[in-house]
């Protein structure tokens, strides 16, 4: 049963940017999630305002409206609740933190259900779809300035490096598989 005080993952990385760039808007967050290339929350905008009411009723944030600012857009910021939230959000590492989930991983296990050429065409697809995510990385990472800028992009990248691996692996065997 989640307390009060406990938040989700998603509102925990909402309210920790947010405690980051305060003051800001939901738009300003939404654009900041749009154009990461590793934010993998509910970030949409049919989520982020439930959210952000949420968060707000549980004490979490506080808002108030823009002056001047005809499309009653509010301006948030962090309480110390939610802070405090925050903080034990990161003290707390859950079992789903150590492995989270995969879609990848979790198709390769259907691969019985593809030809051969299709398991090496699926792995050639993702294999450049990484390759393009790590010039991605890199470019975003000139562009942002966020606290542990260096070990945050260090950890994409071997992400990204070790599911090329994998993907080196995952062909050799399909390759020696279909060779005897």
């Amino acid at each position: 049963m989640r307390t009060e005080t406990q938040l989700t993952d998603d509102e925990a990385a909402f309210l920790a940017l947010l405690i980051r760039i305060q003051p800001a808007t939901a738009y300003q967050i939404a654009k900041i999630y749009d154009e990461s290339p590793v934010s993998n929350f509910g970030t949409s905008k049919g989520k982020i305002y439930p959210m952000i009411r949420r968060l707000k009723e549980r004490g979490a944030l506080k808002a108030h409206a823009l002056e001047g600012d005809g499309r009653h857009t509010e301006v948030m910021s962090a309480t110390a609740l939610g802070r405090e939230n925050v903080r034990q959000w990161i003290k707390n590492i859950k079992p789903s933190h150590l492995l989270p989930k995969d879609p990848l991983r979790t198709m390769v296990q259907s691969f019985e259900l593809l030809s051969k050429d299709e398991q090496l065409g699926w792995i050639a697809g993702v294999r450049s779809r990484l390759r393009e995510k790590l010039v991605e990385l890199e470019e975003y990472k000139e562009s942002v300035q966020v606290p542990f800028k260096e070990q945050v992009h260090g950890n994409a990248v071997m992400v990204l490096e070790t599911r090329l691996e994998w993907l080196d692996n995952l062909q050799a065997s399909i390759e020696v598989k279909n060779v005897r």
